[in-house]
């Protein structure tokens, strides 16, 4: 009986070192970076390019203004083919200084307002009916969100 209790209390011992050495190495093995929001979709066949010709004038425009005011660090489009036919072919990407730039904020939605409102104002009728036309020739696939780390 001492035996089977000597062996069940250093198999214990030895299960929880390891867990205590790869916590320490994990948090030791990068450093956090930027935040990205990271959107998929997928247009209808044959439509990519027009789906990017509308966020050029729309999300493009957007971005850049919100960039400006430092309301984010950058933004990205990804483009390729879909693997399957439920797969994404285009990736937003916004780039988020940290998580907290995600947190609600009314000063924040009031500039990200303010910047549609100036490019809806730019294009005009255009504006609506190229936002109207996205409903019929892409589907968005999910969103997610991701931090960017740096291995030390």
């Amino acid at each position: 009986m001492k035996t089977v209790f000597i062996y069940s209390f250093l198999f214990s011992l030895l299960c929880f070192v390891p867990l205590d050495q790869t916590s320490a190495q994990s948090e030791d093995l990068y450093k956090d970076g930027t935040v990205w929001s990271v959107t998929f979709v997928r247009t209808s066949a044959n439509k990519s390019d027009d789906y990017l010709k509308g966020l050029a004038n729309t999300w493009v425009a957007n971005m850049e203004e919100a960039k400006k005011e430092g309301l984010i660090v950058s933004y990205k489009i990804l483009v390729g083919n879909a693997a399957n036919e439920d797969d994404f072919d285009i990736a937003l990407m916004i780039e988020n200084k940290n998580m907290a730039a995600l947190d609600p904020d009314e000063s924040r939605d009031a500039k990200f307002d303010a910047i549609e409102k100036k490019i809806s104002d730019k294009m005009g009728d255009k504006y609506e009916s190229t936002i109207a036309n996205y409903d019929e020739i892409r589907e968005l696939r999910g969103t997610k969100l991701m931090r960017e780390i740096h291995l030390k």
